[in-house]
């Protein structure tokens, strides 16, 4: 990483700055972008404003990463076209093996990247843009718009993928309250043929950045289709949120086998998520990333001089589950890698009153803690508090005899308003896969909690923002006279992924 050339920090060192998760240099972030495997790197697009840190004048940033830990930032990729078809909105990326597009030279194959462009007057159309340099340049194509506004006000934020049953390319949009697929043999002509989402799901807010894929369900043989759709606002803690629906597509028709809103994640900065293109066979995972904010608040938050951060890059699968097949979400395996030296760990301790679990030396470290109480515990309500000195603290409790996880981070963004939403409580169902003790994993960083399960079922992102990092953590019971059967806890510090 050339820090010289980009204006990079040589410390990303900032106050409230990610160390585990990524963030750009500086200015605005939002969505992930045209997320694609090609050539040994991941590249990870992303929604950004290469002059202000607020929304505005969207462009796509630019990074790639060999481990999807590390990042090596590169120029912006796609230029807004504001006397033009407009600004750059969402999209994705594909590689077109077969040249479909015609785009490539020498017998390489193009990466070919779809997106919106949204005009000064608000009309959405979808265009194209191309590279053969493995992304180091991008050229756009002369004949967009590939796919012009049928009269929707929201129409955005295509996904496209080869479905090999009909040989062509299937793209998935979203058009106001409903997701729309279209076909096309080159990426350059669509034809709609399926609508999807008319009473189904959660409609507090518009459809957005919708993904289709394919799981095996973990346990068989069987696969069944996944459908990604966030909405804003409408999410179970306020504002941003991402649902999912799992059902067939036959290649004509997407439909889903279950009448329930299913979410993603619980806690209110988790948005935008899609997964990786072409990510090796051999590999087998589904990944994906998210934007760690919500649009209550995502122009306020306290940093500077960078607005917004992503999500940890997450492993995706189905399982079967006396509630019916469920999206479970997993940290990629690559994150132990940044373990620091042993971790401090803590078994069979029988908890009656506050009892200290860690004080950071190094207080502006990430953490992975893993947790696990005894059934006997359940019964019973305790709380894990993070805090500091200044009378700062974000507590997470453990609710209705282990049935709720339950957020709290009044006293953590005293930067920001009682009207932005930051101040509610987050609460999140605990769902498992049939094991009878609790068991948490917590990815906490500078700025930033992802709570798991141990099958990843239940999860609960969110932001906080505090003047004196939170260094201390203690484990309690909620009630006086009750005890917490505290099988084990392992904390492990990480180190910075920008060292």
């Amino acid at each position: 990483m050339n820090n010289s050339t980009i204006g990079l920090p040589l410390v990303y060192g900032e106050k409230h700055r990610p160390q585990v998760h990524f963030s750009p240099p500086q200015n605005w972030m939002n969505d992930p972008n045209g997320m694609v495997y090609f050539e040994g790197l991941y590249h990870l697009f992303y929604q950004y404003n290469p002059s202000d840190k607020v929304w505005n004048n969207m462009h796509w940033g630019h990074a790639t990463s060999s481990d999807l830990l590390t990042w090596q930032h590169h120029p912006v990729a796609l230029h807004s076209e504001p006397e033009g078809l407009g600004l750059i909105f969402s999209g994705c990326a594909v590689v077109d093996w077969n040249n479909t597009s015609g785009f490539g030279v020498n017998n390489k194959p193009p990466l070919v990247v779809i997106f919106t462009h949204s005009s000064l007057t608000g009309d959405q159309v979808q265009s194209l843009a191309y590279s053969n340099d493995s992304g180091s340049s991008w050229t756009m194509y002369s004949g967009n718009p590939v796919l012009g506004n049928r009269g929707i006000v929201d129409f955005r934020d295509p996904k496209v993928f080869w479905d090999d049953r009909s040989g062509c390319w299937v793209m998935v949009l979203a058009a106001g309250s409903v997701i729309q697929f279209f076909r096309s043999a080159d990426l350059r002509s669509w034809e709609h043929f399926h609508d999807f989402g008319e009473g189904a799901g959660s409609h507090g807010g518009v459809w957005e950045c919708p993904d289709l894929f394919q799981l095996q369900v973990e346990g068989s043989q069987d696969k069944k289709w996944v459908l990604i759709v966030s909405l804003n606002p409408g999410g179970p803690s306020g504002g941003s949120a991402t649902q999912y629906f799992v059902g067939d597509f036959d290649g004509d028709r997407f439909i889903p086998e279950h009448s329930e809103v299913l979410w993603a994640d619980y806690g209110p900065d988790f948005y935008a998520g899609v997964t990786w293109s072409d990510v090796p066979v051999t590999d087998g995972r589904r990944l994906l990333i998210a934007w760690m904010s919500n649009w209550q608040y995502a122009n306020s938050v306290p940093t500077d001089p960078w607005r917004g951060a992503m999500s940890l890059p997450r492993e995706l699968s189905l399982i079967d589950t006396h509630l019916g097949l469920r999206l479970t979400c997993k940290p990629i395996e690559e994150i132990d890698s940044l373990r620091l030296d042993e971790p401090q760990v803590f078994e069979n301790l029988l908890i009656d009153s506050a009892f200290q679990l860690h004080m950071q030396e190094s207080p502006r470290s990430a953490l992975d803690i893993e947790l696990h109480v005894q059934q006997s515990s359940l019964k019973r309500d305790w709380e894990l508090r993070f805090h500091n000195d200044f009378d700062e603290q974000l507590i997470i409790s453990v609710t209705e005899e282990g049935t709720q996880v339950e957020v709290n981070r009044q006293n953590s963004v005293f930067s920001m308003s009682e009207e932005s939403g930051a101040h509610s409580p987050i609460k999140a169902p605990y769902l498992h896969g049939g094991q009878k003790d609790l068991c948490l994993r917590i990815i906490m960083d500078v700025s930033s909690i992802e709570i798991f399960s141990r099958d990843g079922l239940s999860l609960a992102t969110l932001s906080y923002f505090v003047e004196q990092p939170l260094d201390r953590i203690e484990i309690k019971p909620c009630n006086e006279h009750d005890t917490l059967n505290l099988e084990r806890v392992a904390i492990h510090e990480l180190r910075s992924i920008w060292a």
